[in-house]
C-alpha cells in the first residue's frame, strides 16, 4: 500500500525528483489534500556516465586488464560467470542469489557445471547481513563462489562488469538498481527482481508502447505475477531476464 503517512512530508516540499516511475505514482497517490502542479512531481533517474560504463571487446587494449581482474578473482576453468555487486545485507538477499546459483549449477552437467562461477563484489561478512561463506559451505560447497571485497574504481568496476556474462540483482524493493544499470551500459545482459524501480530496467512494453512514468499512475507495479508473469500484452527487452517474486 502506499505510505500515506508521507503525506505530510511529501506536501513539505516544493519539487520531488524520483529516480523510479513507480515512487512518481506512489507520491501521487498519496500527495491529495493540496495536490501538487505538474511540474512538482517528476522522474528524473540516475544517469551512468559512459566515461566510465561501456563494454570492452577483444580488440580494445582494456580487455587485457578484463583477464587480468578474472585471472585474480578466478580460475582459468572458469568459462561462464554471474556477477552480484550489491550490500551485504538482508533486502539484497544475497543468500538466495547464492541457492539460485547452486540451483542453476544442479541442473547442468558437472562437466559444464565446474566451469560456472558467481562473483560476488560484496562484504563477505556483515552484521547488517549475512555471512556468505558460511552460506557457501553450508548450501553451495561443490561450486564455485568468489568473493571481491576490496574497494574498487570505476573503470576497474567495469572491468568486472564486462567479465561477467550476466549480473544478477535479486533485491527486495530496490530503490533503483544502480549495479545492474551499469552493467547494461557495459554491455552485460541482467536477471532482475520484478520489484520496486528495478522495473524501469526491464524496458516494459504494454501493448508494443514503452511504459512511461504517467502509465504508472494507473499500472501502480508490475510486481504481482499473478496478473503481470504471462500477460499477454507485456513485452520487454531481450536484454533482461525478469523474475517475479
Amino acid at each position: 500500500p502506499a505510505p500515506q503517512y508521507n503525506e505530510f512530508f511529501y506536501e513539505s516540499c516544493d519539487l520531488i525528483m524520483n529516480i523510479s516511475k513507480q515512487t512518481v505514482a506512489i507520491v501521487n497517490d498519496v500527495w491529495t489534500k493540496n495536490p501538487p502542479e505538474d511540474w512538482q512531481v517528476t522522474y528524473l533517474p540516475h544517469g551512468v556516465s559512459t566515461k566510465y560504463f561501456y563494454p570492452i571487446t577483444v580488440f580494445d587494449k582494456e580487455y587485457q586488464s578484463v583477464k587480468d581482474m578474472k585471472k585474480q578473482l578466478t580460475t582459468d576453468k572458469v568459462e561462464f560467470i554471474f556477477f552480484y555487486n550489491s550490500r551485504n545485507i538482508r533486502r539484497k538477499m544475497p543468500g538466495d542469489v547464492v541457492l539460485a546459483f547452486k540451483t542453476f549449477c544442479d541442473m547442468l552437467p558437472k562437466a559444464k557445471a565446474d566451469k560456472c562461477a558467481l562473483v560476488m563484489h560484496t562484504q563477505p561478512v556483515d552484521e547488517n547481513g549475512t555471512d556468505l561463506p558460511a552460506v557457501v559451505r553450508a548450501i553451495c560447497p561443490e561450486y564455485k563462489v568468489y568473493f571481491s571485497d576490496k574497494k574498487l574504481d570505476p573503470h576497474q568496476l567495469n572491468y568486472l562488469y564486462n567479465m561477467a556474462d550476466v549480473t544478477v540483482n535479486m533485491a527486495s524493493n530496490e530503490g533503483f538498481g544502480l549495479g545492474t544499470c551499469e552493467a547494461l551500459m557495459a554491455g552485460t545482459p541482467i536477471i532482475l527482481n520484478v520489484t520496486g524501480g528495478m522495473q524501469d530496467q526491464c524496458g516494459f512494453r504494454l501493448k508494443d508502447k514503452h511504459v512511461t512514468a504517467e502509465d504508472y499512475n494507473e499500472i501502480k507495479s508490475f510486481h504481482d505475477d499473478r496478473k503481470w508473469k504471462d500477460h499477454p500484452d507485456l513485452t520487454w527487452g531481450e536484454w533482461v531476464k525478469p523474475v517475479w517474486p
